[in-house]
């Protein structure tokens, strides 16, 4: 049965979301979009600033013109120079039944949408378009798109109210992406199941998209606490198998599991995605954060 995880209060700091509106996304200066908000463009218009000249047209903005310029050469010419822009921000959130495990603040699902708070929020402070898709076998119900700080608390109450269940599906993004223009893609998903994943961040390719891929993973995950014979079922398509667990098979799944991350980590790179690893058990704000500034994610 699908479950809601967490009340807001519970995963949605007041203060910490307050800290972290002071951050901005990075975004590529090739992504294209409108001119209000805080992102670093390639668009050269006319500015106060200089970078280069164009020539004067009727109905130009006179404040624009060089006159020591046209002092010196009798012509008039523009100043143009970057501007700054908004951008497109589609976070695409994981609700899939692998995600709805853990205990507290490590839970998988909590930590996925404090990640998602996370990157919604600054967007939103930054005057970014926001929407959030959340997604399983298909996409669900959508969240915007949403513009500016005061949206920030429908994100959260949109966030709190997710179900998570059933299995995940990365086609169906890519499905969804095909009509759209471009932006800043973030996928937020533990990747379980990862066929698909070549063909969304193809799909999510530069120079009209930029893709991150934040990959959530639970420690007793990554160093399982398992020991003698025991039964697991996957969590997704609820099949079993019958294990006798010892150090060797420790060892081995660990070997697989690496093998797996570094496979995950080889076709972002491939494909000009930003890979980052989030363990649960890392705090967000002391961890995560300057991670994500290190990748250039954050600023």
């Amino acid at each position: 049965m699908p479950s809601r995880i967490i009340s807001n209060i519970e995963v949605f700091d007041p203060a910490f979301l307050a800290r972290i509106e002071r951050l901005t996304l990075q975004s590529s200066r090739l992504l294209r979009g409108g001119l209000s908000g805080e992102h670093a463009s390639r668009r050269h218009l006319p500015a106060p600033t200089f970078s280069d000249h164009r020539a004067y047209s009727p109905g130009d903005d006179l404040r624009h013109i060089d006159w020591p310029a046209y002092a010196r050469h009798q012509e008039l010419h523009l100043k143009l120079g970057e501007t700054e822009q908004d951008i497109d921000v589609l976070i695409a959130l994981d609700t899939s039944q692998s995600l709805n495990w853990g205990q507290g603040q490590r839970h998988k699902a909590v930590y996925a949408l404090r990640l998602a708070a996370l990157v919604g929020a600054v967007a939103l402070a930054s005057n970014d378009h926001v929407q959030l898709w959340p997604f399983q076998t298909r996409l669900l119900k959508q969240f915007g798109p949403a513009t500016g700080r005061g949206r920030t608390p429908d994100l959260l109450r949109f966030l709190s109210q997710l179900p998570f269940a059933g299995q995940t599906h990365l086609p169906a993004i890519t499905r969804g992406l095909r009509n759209r223009s471009g932006g800043l893609l973030v996928l937020i998903s533990d990747l379980w199941t990862k066929a698909g994943l070549d063909a969304l961040l193809k799909t999510a390719a530069a120079p009209r998209w930029q893709t991150v891929v934040l990959h959530v993973l639970h420690p007793d995950e990554i160093r399982p606490r398992l020991d003698g014979p025991i039964e697991l079922e996957d969590s997704e398509t609820g099949a079993t198998i019958s294990l006798l667990v010892d150090e060797a098979a420790r060892r081995a799944y660990y070997e697989r599991l690496i093998g797996w991350v570094r496979a995950i980590e080889r076709t972002c790179r491939d494909r000009g995605a930003t890979y980052v690893g989030v363990r649960t058990d890392r705090s967000l704000e002391r961890a995560i954060v300057p991670v994500l500034r290190r990748r250039a994610v954050l600023g």
